[in-house]
């Protein structure tokens, strides 16, 4: 619990005293009023003055700031406030103050706010190394005040990473100086101390008498006396509050319930939305007052209740949580839970892991800055020698240049007619690259050629192998009407016919006549589909109609067949999307691809889902835009390139002619003037994706 640090306010910087625009140093002064009154946390004076000077940033570097200091506003508006968009925010403001010339509170400003952010999110090594480069840039600007804050907010990101020891001694040096410090950093040093000292105690749960706890409850006693003397009410709030914790954990009850009654009121104030978790810190203090005061069960529930809440309410309250986990470890038998001291100790011990995993990861990332900062100076060294030698270089260079100026204009005329040659060189050059291009269009003709031959190749011997069995069948069937009809003709010579040799013929003469009409009929279909491939077999006249509701129709005659098949449809579209075309060929079309995906993709499928999404394009696309996709088996990789081919099915012979997709494709690239685009991959299912113009 650990509110901002606060100065006097920073001067104005030199950089801009010399400016003609007396507007610019008027607003870079308001500016800096306004940090300084949000380093008192004078959020109501800050947040106004801010908001009023939006309308005069004129310059970058104001602008720039006033960005750092509204969000550094946000930040400390809220404590529980922190994501990852506002630290990239803060880093592109720091990056941006870093290309300001002579001007390095800006960059400071922005690098504290990243800081912040950094810390909020755990990312402390990074949040000390931004308040490093900080600390710097104030010793070079002699901004001591923002130095202080720098300072103090420095132990509160060692405290967070749980550098307890590095605090410590941090803390000392400054203290041995604090007569030299303003009375605000001073109460955050020694509030930073004494957290220290709580926190080694609480993690060994340290007996009431133990030395880190007396200098804990001493460290805490000497920062509220300091803030009462000094007038810092919001300090005094805070330090009475760890005062009054560390009380009930030694027993002090009377001394807790006093500094309790001084807080009674004060958590509407809005300095309590400052500090981190609080409300839900005076809270745990209260109810672990009451059971220390009566140590029944009754008051230890509330404890229990209180510990279930905040493991609910996540990392932002982590800190006031593992208070309450440690004071159950260290009450728990006292209380006859050991139960719930086991748990507790053993949700602690995870806490423990998770953070040592963070310092690890921390750790090999400082580990990396280092070198990577090693050899940044290495660099930064080898420029300044390379400055040095540059120059010395560029005399001799004009010297040089002088030499060359003259044999240059010598060589004029050897370059002119270098020139001339080139020009001739050029020009034979281009007689070759037209004779190699009218050579490359031959043979680029002659494989053209080749691959549609191969492609007629692969459809007459496709159509072959499917006009085959029809036609073979029907020959078979008049193979047998033609034997039964020279019976027949033998019977009738040879004497009267029995009826049940005349009956027999008739039937076998029925069935092989259905054969062959059969065999003709999947013959003839087989054609018209063939003739489909022709851009000129379909002629449909365009018409207007309304997609969405030819796609509903469509899915309501496969509804049926779907849920007898387990599928699942989904469908996504406007209520209305009018298009101009021809509607027949789109039904067409989508009633070939909705086929496809339930008798192909989704046919082995258990929990087949079939999606069909429609949408209307950009109004200056003027197309729209309809997939298809199911969950099924999807198409082999070796096989996608081919789906489009007349004739090419991975069930050729036993399902299907193979023709779908190709008239398909030939329907809509041909006839509708839209694209087709297919993807796949083998066991998880495929997509279908056209694009068509709704004029």
């Amino acid at each position: 619990m650990h509110p901002q640090s606060r100065s006097v306010p920073l001067p104005v910087p030199p950089e801009l005293a010399g400016e003609d625009d007396a507007k610019a140093q008027a607003v870079r002064t308001q500016l800096l009023q306004a940090q300084h009154w949000m380093s008192q946390m004078d959020l109501a004076r800050a947040a106004p003055l801010l908001e009023q000077l939006q309308g005069h940033l004129h310059t970058s570097a104001n602008r720039l700031l006033a960005q750092a200091l509204q969000l550094s506003l946000q930040l400390q508006a809220d404590a529980g406030q922190g994501d990852v968009a506002q630290l990239q925010e803060a880093y592109e403001l720091s990056q941006q103050a870093a290309t300001l010339v002579d001007d390095p509170i800006v960059e400071a400003l922005a690098l504290h706010t990243l800081a912040e952010l950094q810390a909020r999110l755990r990312l402390h090594h990074a949040a000390l190394s931004s308040l490093e480069r900080a600390q710097q840039l104030c010793q070079r600007a002699q901004a001591q005040a923002l130095s202080e804050q720098l300072l103090a907010m420095r132990g509160r990101v060692l405290a967070q990473a749980g550098l307890y020891e590095d605090l410590l001694q941090a803390s000392e040096a400054l203290l041995a100086r604090r007569e030299q410090l303003q009375p605000g950093t001073v109460h955050r040093i020694l509030n930073y101390c004494a957290s220290a000292c709580f926190y080694l105690a609480d993690e060994q749960l340290a007996p009431a008498g133990h030395p880190l706890w007396l200098r804990c409850h001493s460290l805490h006693t000497d920062a509220l006396q300091l803030a009462e003397r000094t007038g810092l009410q919001e300090d005094v709030m805070l330090s009475l509050l760890n005062l009054a914790y560390i009380d009930v954990l030694a027993g002090s009850t009377r001394s807790c319930r006093q500094h309790l009654a001084r807080l009674e009121g004060s958590s509407e104030n809005s300095v309590w939305r400052q500090i981190a978790g609080a409300s839900h810190a005076m809270r745990l203090t209260q109810v672990l007052l009451d059971w220390r005061e009566h140590a029944d069960t009754a008051h230890w529930q509330p404890v229990l209740a209180l510990e279930q809440e905040l493991a609910a309410a996540g990392d932002k309250m982590r800190f006031v949580h593992e208070y309450l986990l440690r004071a159950i470890v260290r009450f728990g038998e006292a209380a006859g839970d050991s139960a719930a001291a086991l748990r507790c100790s053993q949700r602690l011990l995870s806490f423990q892991r998770q953070r040592l995993q963070a310092v690890t990861s921390t750790l090999s990332r400082a580990v990396d800055d280092v070198f990577l900062l090693q050899r940044v100076r290495l660099e930064n060294e080898q420029l300044a020698r390379h400055g040095g030698q540059l120059e010395q270089s560029l005399a001799a260079r004009n010297a040089e240049l002088q030499q060359t100026l003259s044999r240059l204009q010598a060589e004029a005329s050897i370059r002119r007619a270098a020139e001339a040659a080139l020009q001739q060189a050029n020009e034979e050059l281009e007689a070759r690259v037209l004779a190699r291009t009218a050579s490359l269009e031959q043979a680029l003709r002659t494989v053209m050629q080749q691959e549609k031959q191969l492609a007629l190749g692969r459809m007459v011997v496709g159509m072959a192998h499917e006009l085959n069995t029809p036609l073979g069948n029907a020959r078979m069937g008049a193979s047998v009407i033609r034997d039964r009809a020279v019976e027949l003709e033998q019977w009738l010579q040879n004497g009267p016919l029995r009826r049940q040799a005349l009956s027999e013929t008739a039937s076998s003469l029925q069935q092989c006549s259905s054969l062959v009409d059969r065999s003709l009929e999947s013959a003839s279909l087989l054609i018209q589909r063939l003739k489909a491939l022709s851009r000129d077999s379909e002629q449909e006249m365009a018409q207007d109609f309304d997609v969405s509701a030819l796609l509903r129709r469509l899915i309501d005659h496969y509804q049926g067949r779907c849920n007898a098949a387990g599928i699942v449809i989904k469908a996504r579209m406007p209520a209305q999307l009018a298009m101009f075309g021809p509607m027949q060929s789109l039904h067409n079309v989508v009633q070939e691809l909705l086929d496809n995906a339930i008798h192909h993709g989704l046919k082995a499928c258990t929990d087949g889902q079939l999606d069909i999404e429609l949408q209307a394009g950009d109004a200056e696309d003027g197309s729209l835009r309809l997939s298809i996709q199911d969950n099924g088996c999807g198409i082999p990789s070796e096989a996608l390139p081919r789906v489009f081919d007349p004739f090419f099915s991975g069930r050729l012979g036993s399902e299907g002619a193979g023709l779908g997709l190709s008239v398909v494709r030939t329907v809509v690239e041909e006839l509708m003037l839209g694209q087709i685009h297919i993807e796949s991959t083998a066991g998880q299912g495929t997509r279908v994706t056209l694009r068509l113009p709704l004029r």
